[in-house]
């Protein structure tokens, strides 16, 4: 199996001027085929060059500053939490996102894929062919697979 076999089509790009109230309006009308909405999206410049990457933990990140200790849940939580998404709500992708984008070719091997998501620590792979970007390998797709060969070789009766 190759990462074209596997990639899902790439619906939409954000740009690196997206604001972040636009990227979670974009990101919750998005569905994979699965019906879930995406976690994550390619963002192209002006040009049409992939520049960067942005996932929901980068927008979590962007809003919940890292300095907040869980003890301070003592406080309105609520209160807190709409201040901090009004702050956030106008940051452009481009202050957040991953600008370091690994990609993988089409005819990839599968193995290639999964291995370059675990060394690299991606969730996501763009998929290109002749340098355009054709589609998008997720790691929870590869896993699927890993998961029916698993189940697969398990008891005689197909269970582990």
């Amino acid at each position: 199996m190759k990462a074209k076999d596997l990639m899902s089509p790439v619906m939409q790009y954000l740009t690196p001027e997206t604001t972040l109230c636009e990227t979670v309006t974009t990101m919750r009308e998005i569905k994979r085929s699965h019906g879930l909405p995406i976690k994550g999206m390619l963002v192209k410049n002006e040009r049409s060059k992939l520049v960067g990457i942005l996932s929901i933990k980068d927008i979590l990140a962007a809003v919940i500053p890292s300095y907040l200790s869980p003890d301070i849940a003592i406080f309105s939580w609520e209160n807190m939490l709409e201040e901090m998404t009004a702050r956030a709500a106008d940051k452009k992708v481009a202050d957040i996102m991953v600008k370091k984008v690994f990609t993988i070719d089409a005819d990839a091997p599968l193995m290639e894929c999964a291995d370059l998501m675990i060394k690299k620590r991606v969730q996501r792979l763009p998929v290109t062919d002749g340098g355009d970007i054709i589609g998008i390998v997720y790691i929870r797709d590869i896993f699927d697979i890993v998961a029916d060969y698993l189940s697969k070789g398990g008891q005689k009766d197909g269970t582990c």
